[in-house]
Order: C-alpha cells, then sequence, then structure tokens
C-alpha cells in the first residue's frame, strides 16, 4: 500500500504513476518484467495526441488524475481552483494577467536571470515584456530558426531588441529523425505532435550552450488553451447547427476522399466528421477523424467516456470552461510541454510554464464570459503593444513546425513509418497496414498528404518507435 499523500494540478507537466505496490514518475520503472501494451492508451495516442489520466503505456500501471487529490491510491475529491474573476473591464483584466505572471516569475527565478524559449509570437512575447519590466535584463531569448530564408526568426530578433534583452538565434543541428531515434529512453510515455523535431533539437542545443550551468528555462506552453480558445469554440458551435442529416452524408463523403483531398473541402469535412462521429470534448481536442479507417477504433467509447470523466469531474459547468480546461490539461500539458522538459530536467534545468500554473488557469476559466473580445489572445497582445510596436503583434503567425514539412518526405521517416506494418512490431495489429503502406507510396511520390493525416502518420510513428525503444 502507498504511504504517502499525493497531489497533483489540473495542468501538471510532471506525471505520477502507481501500481500495486509503489509510486514513480517513470511508468516504465512500475512496469517490471511484464510490460503489456495498454491498447487503449494507444488508440488515445493517435486520435488525441496524448495518453489520457488514468491510463498509462502499459496494462497494470496507472496515472494519477490531474485535478484530483489523492490519499494512497484513492482520489479525495478534485482540486478547487478559485475562478471567482468578475473584473469585466479589459484593461483591468490585462493589469491582472501581467499582476500574476508577474509574480509567478519573481517566485521562480533566482539569482540568475532565466532563459526563454522564444519564437517571437504573442506567448513568448509577452513573457519576454514582462521580463524586461521587471528589470530582468540579462535573460536570454533562445530563438530556433528553420533556415535562413525564415522570416519569422528575424522578426523574433527584432521583438527581442526592442525589448533590450539578449538573443541567441539556433539552427537546426540534427538529422530530421533525430528525435525518433531512442524516444523511449527520453520521454516518459508516448505521444504526437511533429513539432517535436525542432523542440528536442532546440532543447538540445539550449543544453549544449548552458553546458555546466543549472539554469531556470521558461516555456511559453498553455497560452493557446488558456486564452485562444473561445474562438474555436464558437466556430464548433456553428459547425453543431449544420443539421445532422447533412453532415452525416458529408461524413460519408469525407470516409472516401480523406488520404486523396487535401485543402480547404478536406478541412471542412473532416471538422464536420469529428462532429457525428465524436462527442463534444472529443470533436474539438482529437487530432484527426481516422479511428475505424486508419486504425482500431475498438477502444473509442471507453477513451471518450474518460475524457469526459476526467474533466467534468473537476471542472464545472458551463461546458466552454471545460473544454479550455480539457485543451490546457491535455493538449498543452500532456502533449506541448513534454516535448523539451525531459531533456532540460535530465541536465540539471528547471522548467517553468507560467501559463499552466494555477493562477493563470483560474483566470482562463473566467475567459468566455468576455464574449466580447472577438480576438483570440486579447489580452495577452494588448499587454504586449505596451512594449513593442502594434505590427510585430498583430499578424499571422505560422506554428513552430517545418513549413515545408520535409520529415514527411524524409527516407529515413518513411521507413520507420513502413516498419510500423512489420508482423511483430509493437502497434501493428492496432494500425491498418494497406494504409501505412499507401501513405508511405505517396510520401516517396512527394505526394502532399492533408495535414491530420501527416498528424496522424507521425503520432503513429512516434508511438511504435518509443515501444520499441523503451526497453
Amino acid at each position: 500500500m502507498i504511504k504517502n499523500q499525493f497531489s497533483s494540478s489540473l495542468c501538471s507537466a510532471q506525471a505520477h504513476y502507481y501500481n500495486a505496490d509503489a509510486v514513480s514518475n517513470n511508468p516504465n520503472c512500475l512496469a517490471g518484467s511484464n510490460l503489456e501494451i495498454d491498447e487503449k492508451s494507444v488508440f488515445s495516442v493517435l486520435q488525441y495526441g496524448a495518453i489520457i489520466p488514468p491510463m498509462s503505456p502499459w496494462k497494470g500501471v496507472s496515472r494519477f488524475i490531474p485535478g484530483y487529490k489523492y490519499k494512497n491510491e484513492t482520489i479525495e475529491g478534485a482540486i478547487e481552483l478559485k475562478n471567482k474573476n468578475k473584473v469585466l473591464n479589459i484593461e483591468d483584466r490585462v493589469n491582472e494577467i501581467e499582476r500574476r505572471v508577474d509574480s509567478i516569475l519573481n517566485e521562480n527565478i533566482g539569482r540568475e536571470d532565466p532563459v526563454l524559449l522564444f519564437s517571437g509570437g504573442v506567448d513568448s512575447g509577452f513573457i519576454a515584456s514582462r521580463l524586461a519590466a521587471l528589470g530582468y535584463k540579462d535573460s536570454l531569448l533562445v530563438n530556433f530558426s528553420f533556415g535562413v530564408d525564415d522570416q519569422e526568426s528575424y522578426l523574433a530578433e527584432k521583438m527581442a531588441n526592442r525589448l533590450g534583452l539578449k538573443f541567441k538565434r539556433i539552427f537546426a543541428r540534427k538529422s530530421l529523425c533525430d528525435c525518433l531515434e531512442s524516444p523511449g529512453k527520453i520521454y516518459t510515455q508516448p505521444f504526437g505532435d511533429h513539432s517535436t523535431i525542432p523542440t528536442s533539437d532546440l532543447a538540445h542545443s539550449v543544453v549544449k550552450h548552458l553546458s555546466g550551468q543549472n539554469r531556470l528555462i521558461i516555456d511559453g506552453t498553455g497560452a493557446d488553451g488558456a486564452f485562444g480558445m473561445f474562438d474555436k469554440i464558437k466556430k464548433w458551435q456553428n459547425v453543431n447547427r449544420i443539421p445532422i442529416t447533412l453532415r452525416k452524408a458529408a461524413a460519408l463523403i469525407y470516409a472516401r476522399l480523406f488520404l486523396n483531398q487535401t485543402g480547404r473541402v478536406e478541412h471542412i469535412l473532416r471538422v464536420i466528421t469529428r462532429s457525428v462521429e465524436m462527442p463534444g470534448f472529443s470533436a474539438i481536442l482529437a487530432q484527426n477523424a481516422l479511428a475505424g479507417r486508419f486504425y482500431d477504433d475498438t477502444a473509442k467509447v471507453e477513451v471518450d467516456d474518460q475524457l469526459i470523466k476526467w474533466i467534468g469531474g473537476c471542472i464545472a459547468e458551463p461546458i466552454s470552461s471545460q473544454i479550455i480546461a480539457a485543451d490546457m490539461a491535455l493538449t498543452c500539458a500532456n502533449i506541448f510541454a513534454q516535448k523539451a522538459r525531459p531533456i532540460f530536467v535530465n541536465k540539471g534545468h528547471k522548467v517553468l510554464y507560467p501559463f499552466l500554473e494555477d493562477e493563470i488557469v483560474d483566470m482562463a476559466l473566467s475567459t468566455m464570459q468576455y464574449s466580447h473580445l472577438t480576438e483570440p489572445k486579447a489580452l495577452l497582445k494588448e499587454s504586449l503593444v505596451k512594449y513593442v510596436p502594434r505590427d510585430m503583434v498583430y499578424r499571422k503567425k505560422s506554428g513552430f513546425s517545418d513549413p515545408k514539412d520535409k520529415v514527411f518526405f524524409n527516407d529515413e521517416f518513411i521507413e520507420h513509418l513502413r516498419s510500423i506494418s512489420d508482423c511483430n512490431g509493437p502497434i501493428s495489429h492496432l494500425i491498418d497496414k494497406k494504409m501505412i503502406l499507401s501513405s508511405c507510396d505517396f510520401l516517396n511520390k512527394g505526394k502532399k498528404l492533408p495535414i491530420q493525416t501527416l498528424n496522424l502518420l507521425w503520432a503513429a510513428t512516434f508511438t511504435d518507435r518509443w515501444y520499441r525503444t523503451v526497453v
């Protein structure tokens, strides 16, 4: 029996697991020699990009569910966040988020100024502006560049200069498939996000640059979930207003075109298909609509129910707050925050995610009452424009991944993808082998596949490689 008391916040980036005898932050240590893959967890990674608690990669090992208090392995109840934000004035809201983030930074920054992973977007830009405002002038902003023609990187440098903070640009130094070499030896469980390629490369480069130092690394992960979801929620509300008969017809069309169609038509059909085939939470958070087409969907109902049970149990209605919490807890904390964290921690660095701290989660859960804020992350942007030119803030920003998606046309990646279909592959029995081989043929010919199909191919490949390299 476990003797200690354990609790975790809703968006904890550090997971803890247990079996009948022990607690550990590494599920592989608890699985022992009897490593039996949990097929529900594989389904969860393929559909959501992450394993939904309390599941783990292995049968017989469970994860403590973030957002609940425990004594031994028994749930005592959900952790109650205050969620009592009643200030409606946008200026006051901007001041409040600045105050909360400033408090988090001051509490965590030690004698040496921190290192900030810096893309030049709103999330990292806002944190950089707070570091500058608080006087942490020796903070180092580290930026990953996808090449000499990466304009985002040069814009990031201009923002850093404007804020008066140090800037360091890092170019790719590892091969495209380096993070697929031994993911099971680095990460405690599989997840699906192909921006793991540049993020892990950036992390290794930062570790090398900081050789011999133990520094605080700050990551802006979480802002999208906290302050950028209400626009997405409204779009899903519009989708659900379409008559169900029309949506079912669209789903039938998608079933025939999902591998051969790209662009806006595929996007619309895919979204509508998710609205038909998945519950509300699942439809919004899922990375694809390919269950039952590309991979086995036997675990679908059980996994979807677990997601609803988890979030619905620790966050009270309205459903908009539950969706924000689900995105922060599942996507931000269990996918995005995992790409670099173990690389830093294993080298003695501390990692801070200000937007995943309870004070910000609490503030985020009241975001939907401000329906007049039609601009995603409006509060962060209104703060940032006080320090940098407006055109640096209110602009289109690309995601943190290679805009050319070169990895998917890389021979080594295609070979890893093809190996999923091996008869003795760890997840081969859960994947449609014909679809995998067809995808390999398409990619070998340089044919562009839909983005969410590519996301699935990465998640499947990373998961396969994780299980192959974990022991």
